[in-house]
């Protein structure tokens, strides 16, 4: 039971909440108690301890999934600003961390409708789709499907280790200087839980985007998936 004191009863459980993740008694992925177990162990009502684990979800500690439970949320390993277009390579590399590749393929093929159509191709020209899982430290945290078209890399295309964006540029002298992008949740996909190592509790962002040269010509259409539980993407916004 929580200890009286001047401050509102669902402060103090939320300080008692945030001391037992900051003390690994409530570790990274645990399902938390109940409702019921935890207002009658910290002697509060349901509402209170509510508004408490309101703040916490708010504060990206915990996380509810519908039907299952509520979790502690699994802390980033890598933290990006949105606004700033980096290569994975690059950005794994800022944390710290060790860039690598695993179920690295590619195949020729021809472009599908909406891949002919965001790479301003007609339907049926001839694509490099590169399909690889990046790595931080030998941990899978994205997994990457890469469309370039053919009549920019030309037939002796054979992959690359590492960064896209180097590769381009080192082979082909073509910069990447900016990306138009989307971003949404991807649920329950077998193949993609696979490739990231990740159960069906855990959950995937999409990071779709379109490549642009100098020129404003498209060079590359990515779709990024990445491990949710290993990434925290944020965006600054400035007010005029």
């Amino acid at each position: 039971m929580l200890v009286p004191d001047k401050k509102p009863l669902y402060e103090l459980a939320l300080n008692k909440m945030e001391e037992l993740i900051k003390t690994g008694v409530w570790k990274e992925g645990m399902k938390l108690p109940s409702e019921a177990s935890l207002s009658k162990e910290f002697g509060i009502s349901r509402a209170t301890l509510r508004e408490a684990m309101r703040i916490m979800e708010d504060e990206g500690l915990i996380a509810k999934q519908q039907g299952v439970g509520t979790f502690v949320r699994r802390k980033p390993i890598i933290r990006s600003g949105l606004e700033e277009l980096f290569s994975v390579t690059a950005l794994i590399k800022l944390q710290g961390m060790k860039p690598g590749t695993k179920d690295f393929t590619f195949y020729k093929l021809p472009a599908l409708e909406n891949e002919a159509e965001k790479l301003k191709l007609n339907p049926g020209d001839e694509i490099y789709k590169v399909e690889r899982v990046r790595t931080a430290d030998d941990i899978p945290v994205v997994y990457c499907v890469d469309r370039l078209p053919r009549k920019i890399v030309g037939d002796k295309f054979s992959g690359f280790e590492e960064s896209m964006f180097a590769f381009l540029e080192n082979e082909y002298n073509i910069k990447i200087t900016y990306a138009v992008s989307s971003i949404k949740v991807v649920k329950h996909d077998f193949t993609i839980e696979k490739k990231l190592n990740i159960g069906k509790n855990g959950s995937v962002l999409l990071l779709e985007q379109i490549h642009y040269d100098e020129n404003n010509m498209p060079i590359l259409f990515s779709s990024n998936y990445f491990n949710a539980d290993k990434f925290d993407f944020y965006i600054i916004r400035k007010r005029d």
